[in-house]
């Protein structure tokens, strides 16, 4: 073992290196959030402001409603999560512990969903949601992100099938029928299942911008994913680099908070493919 320590502590000062670039655009953003705007540009690079300041965010609310635009943004992410759930977890207990014809090939469709680039079907469903008239609505930023769960029903299917089958046959000898038995049987077993693609959806959710961008025109609607960029498009006037950077760190703290809460159940959920690798 010894002789492989040079190695390690090596790869161990690369990672750390590597780390350390990856966060220096994130600890610049938490720095200029609290810098007064004169001094963000200075030339001197400074990791925490001399003179710290709110006045940022105060100006950001000034300019935009920041404050209602997280409001959207925490309505959207989580109904879109929902939406997800709802589809995806029948599905799959449906495709793990149900029998009907052409079970495996409707599953295996719905795998090879998870190859198609989302991107190709944003024009065709802009232009249904025009016709629909929900153009600028919340539906038409929630509704379309929902279908795109091929991995999820991948995932719980396989999640359902790692239960005893003697549950779901002692369930269904008292008389519970398929619905008792997903409810009161399989989805308490899933729990951690459950948990950490609901993280891993709400944080997808909430970080989409170029369907925002397209289909949420009133101000009063947008995320704030989407909102930021108002701040960069001022006709030529100085871009508010406090301002923005402090609605920037507003968007990054709910998610992070979210993913510190729950990441537990995201280890618990990746430990089986990492233990593969």
């Amino acid at each position: 073992m010894s002789r492989f320590l040079p190695h390690r502590f090596a790869l161990h000062v690369v990672l750390v290196i590597l780390c350390l670039v990856t966060l220096f655009p994130l600890l610049w953003m938490v720095t200029a959030a609290f810098t007064p705007q004169d001094q963000i540009t200075a030339k001197a690079l400074r990791f925490w402001p001399e003179d710290p300041t709110l006045g940022n965010f105060t100006e950001a609310a000034r300019r935009h409603p920041i404050w209602l635009w997280l409001g959207n943004s925490m309505l959207t992410a989580g109904l879109i999560t929902l939406g997800k759930l709802a589809l995806s977890l029948p599905a799959g207990y449906a495709f793990a512990r149900m029998e009907f014809k052409g079970r495996d090939t409707a599953f295996w469709i719905v795998v090879a969903t998870m190859s198609f680039p989302s991107v190709l079907a944003i024009i065709p469903t802009y232009i249904a949601v025009v016709k629909l008239g929900a153009f600028d609505s919340y539906g038409a930023m929630i509704v379309p992100m929902i279908p795109y769960v091929g991995f999820y029903v991948f995932y719980f299917r396989q999640s359902f099938r790692q239960l005893p089958a003697s549950m779901f046959e002692a369930a269904r000898i008292d008389g519970a029928g398929i619905w008792k038995q997903f409810v009161q049987i399989g989805l308490p077993n899933v729990v951690g299942s459950i948990a950490a693609l609901s993280v891993i959806s709400f944080l997808g959710a909430w970080n989409i911008y170029l369907w925002g961008q397209l289909v949420l025109e009133d101000t009063t609607r947008k995320t704030l994913t989407t909102g930021i960029a108002m701040f960069a498009d001022l006709d030529g006037a100085q871009t508010p680099w406090g301002a923005l950077m402090a609605t920037s760190l507003l968007s990054v703290l709910p998610v992070l908070a979210v993913f510190l809460m729950a990441q537990r159940y995201i280890v618990e959920a990746l430990a089986p493919g990492l233990a593969d690798k």
